[in-house]
């Protein structure tokens, strides 16, 4: 996206409405994911794996909607200076770098979380994979389910391609941080001699609720349009 597509976080966040219960309950959500860890005494690598599992998902639907787009627009989408043609061609080129770059993203973050499973693990933690397994599995049916109606539906607003591509990315995110920020909340706890697996959980749900609402409050397509029309 060139500098006058660009969006603040100010931007986005104003767009979240405390008001509708919609967001009031994914807020809820996930403070039980906090509950539950706190209950289930779950490890922080397993809520993480969780994430990973989901955002997968997310990106392999992303995928798939990008490269069966029928109608859509390149307004504001640049790659290597130049506009993007709104072609069937840089539709499909699109669509791969996404599944690359965005793949290679989640590869190293599972990279990172099995060296994190295997320390967990080996400082005596009970995981059971079929708790993972089962939540993936739940995730994967419901998103097609959305996924499917969603294709049958249409829309007023023609998806803008850009935009589409950028959005499964605010989900990295979350993962990024915490991978980043867990290292050394867990090194400190090491030095403390303090469990630090609650404050790990509470660091990624809170940074993942931000992106949440986000994603559930803000049409990207919509933004990007107003400041193109803005900047004319």
């Amino acid at each position: 996206m060139d500098n006058k597509s660009k969006i603040k976080f100010s931007e986005l966040w104003k767009e979240v409405d405390f008001t509708k219960l919609s967001t009031l309950s994914l807020v809820f959500s996930n403070i039980i994911v906090i509950i539950f860890a706190v209950v289930d005494n779950l490890p922080a690598y397993e809520v993480l794996w969780m994430y990973w599992f989901q955002s997968v998902i997310i990106g392999i639907f992303n995928f798939i909607k990008i490269i069966t787009l029928k109608d859509f627009t390149t307004e504001g989408f640049k790659q290597g200076g130049k506009q993007v043609p709104q072609t069937k061609a840089a539709k499909i080129s699109t669509g791969v770098f996404f599944l690359v770059h965005y793949g290679f993203f989640h590869f190293i973050y599972a990279i990172f979380l099995g060296v994190f499973s295997g320390a967990a693990d080996s400082a005596s933690s009970n995981s059971d994979s079929k708790y993972l397994v089962t939540s993936a599995l739940i995730f994967l049916v419901s998103y097609a389910i959305e996924f499917y109606n969603s294709k049958k539906e249409e829309s007023s607003e023609v998806p803008n391609l850009g935009a589409l591509m950028f959005a499964p990315y605010t989900r990295i995110f979350p993962m990024h941080i915490t991978i980043i920020l867990g290292g050394f909340i867990g090194a400190a706890g090491d030095f403390f001699s303090t469990d630090t697996n609650l404050a790990i959980i509470i660091l990624f749900t809170a940074l993942k609720t931000v992106v949440d609402l986000i994603t559930h409050s803000v049409d990207i397509t919509k933004i990007i349009k107003q400041k193109n029309t803005a900047s004319n």
